[in-house]
C-alpha cells in the first residue's frame, strides 16, 4: 500500500515537474521571441529614422542651392546673356524645379501595432521616438510650406505677365522672367528666405537614433550575461 502511495506520489511530482519545465521552457521561448521582435522593431525604426535625417539633408541641400542660384541670377539679372549658358541653365532649374519633400513613417505605424511599443513605454523611449517623427513632420510641412510659397508667386508672375515668359522648349526664360517687376521680385523673395538650418533641426531625431543605439546596447549585454 506505501509502495502504492509512493508511486502514485512519484509520478504526480513527475506529472507536475513536467508541467513545470514545459511552462519553464514555453515562457524562454516566448521572451525569446519578444526579445527578437523588440530588436527588429526598433532597428527598422532606426533606420528609418537615419534615412530621414540623410533626406532632410538633401533638402536643406537644395534650398541653400535654390537661394544661391537666385543670388546669382538677381547679381546678374542686367547681363546675363554674357554669363555662361550652362550656369544660367543650371541656376534657372534649381529656381523652377518641381519638387517635393516627403519622409517615411512606415517603421513607426508598424511598431504602433505591435506589444513592443508597449514594452518600452517605461522607459521614456516610445516618446522620443514619437517626438522625433513629429520633428520629421515639422519640417517636412515647413519646407513644402515654403514651397507652395515660392510655386504662388512664380504662378502669380506668370499668370499676370506672360508675355516672352517661355522658350522655344516650353521652359520658362529666366532671363525675360527676371525683367519683369513680378518676376524680379518673386527671385529677390528667394534670396530673402530664412536659412534652412531654421527649420531642418534634426536634434530630436538624433536623441531618438541615439536613445535606441543605447537600448539595444543594454539589450545586448543582457543577452550576454
Amino acid at each position: 500500500m506505501k509502495e502504492s502511495v509512493t508511486s502514485f506520489l512519484s509520478n504526480i511530482l513527475s506529472v507536475i515537474l513536467g508541467i513545470f519545465i514545459t511552462f519553464t521552457i514555453q515562457g524562454m521561448i516566448d521572451r525569446s521571441k519578444e526579445k527578437k521582435e523588440t530588436r527588429s522593431s526598433l532597428e527598422l525604426v532606426r533606420s528609418e529614422l537615419v534615412t530621414n535625417m540623410d533626406d532632410i539633408s538633401i533638402m536643406a541641400d537644395y534650398l541653400h542651392q535654390e537661394k544661391a542660384s537666385a543670388e546669382y541670377i538677381l547679381s546678374n539679372k542686367d547681363s546675363l546673356d554674357s554669363c555662361p549658358e550652362d550656369s544660367v541653365n543650371y541656376h534657372s532649374s534649381m529656381i523652377f524645379a518641381d519638387v517635393s519633400f516627403s519622409l517615411s513613417q512606415d517603421a513607426l505605424e508598424l511598431l504602433k501595432m505591435s506589444s513592443v511599443f508597449q514594452s518600452i513605454k517605461s522607459n521614456g523611449l516610445s516618446m522620443k521616438i514619437i517626438r522625433a517623427y513629429d520633428s520629421c513632420s515639422s519640417i517636412v510641412y515647413n519646407l513644402n510650406r515654403h514651397l507652395s510659397s515660392r510655386d504662388a508667386r512664380f504662378e502669380n508672375s506668370i499668370d499676370k505677365e506672360t508675355a516672352g515668359l517661355y522658350a522655344l522648349d516650353g521652359n520658362i526664360s529666366i532671363k525675360d522672367f527676371i525683367k519683369t517687376d513680378y518676376g524680379l521680385y518673386s527671385i529677390k523673395w528667394l534670396t530673402a528666405q530664412p536659412d534652412p538650418e531654421n527649420f531642418t533641426d534634426v536634434s530630436d531625431i538624433q536623441e531618438a537614433v541615439h536613445a535606441i543605439d543605447s537600448y539595444l546596447g543594454k539589450k545586448r549585454r543582457t543577452n550576454r550575461n
